[in-house]
């Protein structure tokens, strides 16, 4: 005998086995037991997994009765399933919003330094045209801070447009989870047992 089990040596009782399937961010099955005692006693899960163990004599029944107190054990075993998904799922979009956060700072800090590299090449080359001597340099000088300040003001706006595209990603996400966090299950009996440990 199974040592979890002594304490029911010359008990009866109720097992039901159930699926439950939950459809979320996918679709997770898992087996509820839900067993008690005669007198009332509820046996927890490994006490009921034990018992489908040992060897049993089938005895066919007539109908299967409806037990009362495997009901609240049943709804108690689903709630612990369905919190230990929303834990997964939270655990998931946390995970996600962590990426996001990661890829929109490099994109960010990408662009600012590049648009930094091209503000300091501007002074050097606003210094250099103060200290040019000829006309025709400093107008070549001019001719290139143009060209840099057309690059910084095309880089100011790739800044932008992706802070913009990262706010439609972070929706995106946001609305996609929320969708898939609108859960369903079910729940189908497999079986009910009428056991009794000699």
């Amino acid at each position: 005998m199974v040592s979890v089990l002594q304490p029911l040596v010359g008990s009866s009782g109720w097992l039901e086995l159930s699926k439950l399937t939950v459809e979320a961010l996918g679709i997770d099955e898992y087996l509820i037991f839900a067993a008690t005692t005669d007198q009332g006693v509820a046996l927890d899960e490994e006490q009921a997994r034990k018992i489908m163990l040992l060897p049993a004599q089938a005895i066919p029944a007539r109908s299967l009765p409806s037990v009362p107190g495997l009901e609240p054990i049943r709804c108690s075993e689903i709630e612990r399933f369905i919190k230990r998904i929303d834990q997964r799922n939270g655990r998931f979009f946390d995970e996600e919003v962590l990426k996001l956060d990661a890829w929109s700072d490099d994109l960010k800090q990408g662009l600012e330094r590049e648009i930094k590299a091209i503000d300091a090449e501007i002074r050097k080359l606003r210094k250099k045209s103060s200290a040019a001597i000829s006309l025709q340099e400093k107008l070549d000088i001019q001719k290139n801070m143009r060209t840099l300040e057309g690059h910084r003001n095309r880089q100011r706006r790739e800044l932008f447009e992706a802070q913009d595209a990262i706010d439609v990603k972070r929706d995106e996400l946001i609305k996609g989870i929320e969708s898939q966090l609108k859960q369903s299950h079910a729940v189908a009996r497999v079986f009910l047992i009428r056991w009794h440990l000699k």
